[in-house]
């Protein structure tokens, strides 16, 4: 089953979370290194970002956290709530 475009967005915010605890780092450092504020690092992490992340804002992530960009779009279906 494909995954609705918003849980899409939530799963990437799932594994920026994942990445950047790995890394001990806080919202705030990875915000100061990807040159954004930390509410939005925390947006992004909850999947609450009402337009799409840009490219260069989820590159700089990827480079800041020391992962390729393909972790964060690592996708599972998940069971659908009825």
């Amino acid at each position: 089953m494909k995954l609705a475009y918003k849980e899409k967005m939530r799963q990437i915010g799932l594994n920026i979370s994942y990445y950047r605890r790995y890394r001990e780092m806080t919202q705030i450092q990875l915000a100061e290194r990807v040159n954004v504020s930390s509410c939005y690092i925390s947006q992004i992490e909850r999947g609450l970002v009402k337009n799409a992340v840009s490219l260069p804002v989820l590159i700089s992530i990827a480079e800041a956290l020391h992962i390729e960009m393909a972790a964060l779009f690592q996708f599972q279906d998940l069971p659908t709530q009825k």
